[in-house]
């Protein structure tokens, strides 16, 4: 601005009235440098992806993109209710029931965590409780996560058989303390990939 400004010919402006040429016809605008070069790479990474016909020519090649997508999933199945049969009193040992079930996971790999609708592992009736326990394939199952286990990965249903097995076993001493009446409790067994 120290300066004064000319137009061509070296003739001042006031003197021509007529303005210096802008420089946003000079310098491109950079939003819109930006959306050219997105568009362009967006062009190029799509066509990448693209299946191409061949040309017409003695030899003839085209191609074809393969893609496939294996989820990461698990299923539990083949679990069914445990009914202890009805006694009045409980002889020398522990009573416990098993259940063989189904684990698919498509890792191969997988953890169980088995929680109680009731609080600390009870079976009620009313204000009355019977503890029990749980194991998951002989391992405690009642103290958090079991981690590390293998499961089926090439069939959902085990081939129509079984790979993991729950127990619950109801102390002799907790039973024969207890109030007579129908004790239940519900069980979940949650399974999450590794």
């Amino acid at each position: 601005l120290d300066q004064p400004k000319h137009c061509p010919g070296d003739v001042p402006l006031a003197q021509l009235n007529c303005c210096p040429v802008s420089t946003s016809k000079v310098i491109p605008d950079m939003k819109y440098t930006k959306i050219l070069i997105a568009g362009f790479f967006l062009i190029i990474s799509g066509s990448a992806l693209a299946a191409t016909d061949g040309a017409l020519g003695a030899t003839s090649s085209g191609s074809s993109v393969v893609t496939v997508i294996k989820q990461n999933a698990v299923q539990i199945s083949n679990v069914d209710d445990l009914t202890f049969p009805s006694l009045a009193v409980m002889d020398g040992t522990n009573n416990s029931l098993d259940d063989d079930v189904c684990v698919f996971n498509s890792t191969g790999s997988y953890a169980v965590t088995v929680t109680s609708n009731n609080p600390n592992f009870e079976l009620l009736n009313g204000t009355n409780a019977i503890g029990y326990g749980v194991t998951w394939n002989g391992a405690d199952a009642t103290t958090g996560q079991l981690t590390g286990l293998t499961g089926d990965s090439t069939s959902t249903n085990c081939s129509g058989g079984t790979n993991a097995n729950f127990e619950v076993t109801v102390s002799v001493a907790d039973f024969n303390s207890a109030a007579p009446g129908t004790y239940t409790d519900t069980l979940t067994l949650a399974i999450v990939p590794e």
